[in-house]
């Protein structure tokens, strides 16, 4: 249900920024030729077992972002959280997530100091949980193990000074496949705020 919902979202979000560009031409020359945001992250995943018996992560992250062509950009992201206890009773959960991928920017106002900027993004990659048990081939449970990851989202940067920008919000659907004796599929929702320096 998650992934149903995360997808089309992101697929409508797309294609409306992507119109809203093509009326309003260019944007290349005020996208910054590489950014980096430091943010702190809430995570909302559904427990190991793959039913929702959700459980709530804190934690924070990184993204590096390089302007590749007018308004698109390569994004490199590192998250990590920590659940303290799980819908499991007595098992934790630390995880760490590093993905890549393309982010489409488009300014809504280009006069004035202040600047906001909405995004959206797809990043793939794999997660690595660790600090809890996982299921594995032999029958006995491993503290960590990787999978594939994917992140599908956006947000919205808003611009005070030349070089300095704050995330307002940023929302992320997520997805890995660490085992866990059911899907071996797990869903997280991501909401995200923090700073953003900016390389003219």
């Amino acid at each position: 249900m998650y992934r149903t919902k995360g997808f089309a979202v992101l697929v409508l979000a797309v294609g409306a920024t992507v119109s809203g560009a093509a009326q309003a031409g260019d944007t290349g020359e005020v996208i910054p030729r590489a950014e980096v945001a430091i943010n702190y992250s809430y995570m909302r995943a559904n427990a190991a077992p793959g039913n929702c018996g959700c459980f709530n992560l804190n934690g924070g992250g990184a993204e590096i972002a390089f302007r590749a062509w007018r308004s698109f950009s390569a994004v490199f992201d590192l998250t990590g959280a920590h659940a303290g206890t799980t819908s499991i009773p007595g098992q934790s959960l630390s995880l760490v997530s590093y993905t890549g991928g393309p982010r489409f920017s488009y300014p809504l106002h280009r006069g004035g100091r202040a600047r906001m900027i909405p995004f959206v993004q797809g990043l793939f990659g794999a997660a690595h949980g660790f600090d809890g048990q996982f299921p594995t081939h032999s029958g006995t449970l491993a503290s960590s193990a990787t999978s594939f990851a994917l992140l599908a989202g956006g947000g919205l940067d808003l611009e005070f000074k030349h070089r300095v920008a704050v995330r307002v919000a940023q929302v992320d659907y997520g997805l890995d496949q660490l085992p866990n004796n059911a899907t071996n599929s797990e869903n997280l929702l991501r909401v995200s705020a923090g700073v953003v320096l900016r390389l003219r």
